[in-house]
């Protein structure tokens, strides 16, 4: 009997809760205020190929983006970080939800990766190459990213997801261009 109450109370606790990220910017992708003359994924790739379009529960990519990452070379390696804040009492708290990548070319094509599985997969074999390739293209097949997903705990209010790409030549020096791309949402239960 004790077994049944203890197995009933971890399903509780472990059930989670569904959650949509609303877009605040139809846009998407912001601008980072803390970087100056910053253009968000533009920095990165020519978008005027590419469409975003916004769907209950998904966002919908179809098109081809061509590589711009201005002062870096095939051979740097290049490190990501992800940072998820909140916006509580006026201003935007760090929460626990973040990550570096030291070397994100040698897992942008990785199956078991989030990158690969939202994006990734969807570049055609023949075309993966590092983000870091200027002047290459991808040639996207149609797909969508949901916007619905279940987490734990209760994450619902108003987020930012902050990205970072910092390229660093054969001798670990960093080169100077960092790109930097915003999403700013509010997350809501939807059950």
């Amino acid at each position: 009997m004790i077994r049944i109450i203890i197995g009933i109370s971890l399903v509780a606790v472990v059930r989670a809760s569904r959650y949509e990220f609303v877009f605040y910017n139809q846009d998407i992708f912001e601008n980072c205020p803390q970087i100056l003359g910053n253009k968000a994924l533009h920095d990165l790739m020519n978008m005027s190929e590419i469409t975003f379009e916004l769907f209950e529960g998904y966002l919908s990519v179809v098109g081809n983006a061509t590589l711009v990452w201005e002062g870096v070379e095939p051979t740097d390696r290049v490190q990501g970080k992800g940072e998820l804040y909140k916006f509580q009492r006026g201003t935007w708290q760090v929460t626990p939800l973040s990550m570096v990548i030291s070397d994100f070319c040698k897992v942008q094509f990785d199956p078991k990766t989030m990158w690969y599985q939202h994006w990734g997969q969807h570049i055609p074999l023949d075309e993966r190459k590092c983000i870091n390739t200027r002047g290459h293209t991808y040639h996207f097949e149609p797909f969508n990213v949901d916007t619905i997903f279940d987490y734990p705990m209760n994450i619902e209010g108003r987020h930012k997801i902050i990205f970072e790409l910092m390229a660093y030549d054969q001798w670990n020096k960093r080169r100077p261009k960092t790109i930097c791309i915003q999403v700013v949402g509010e997350i809501i239960k939807v059950k």
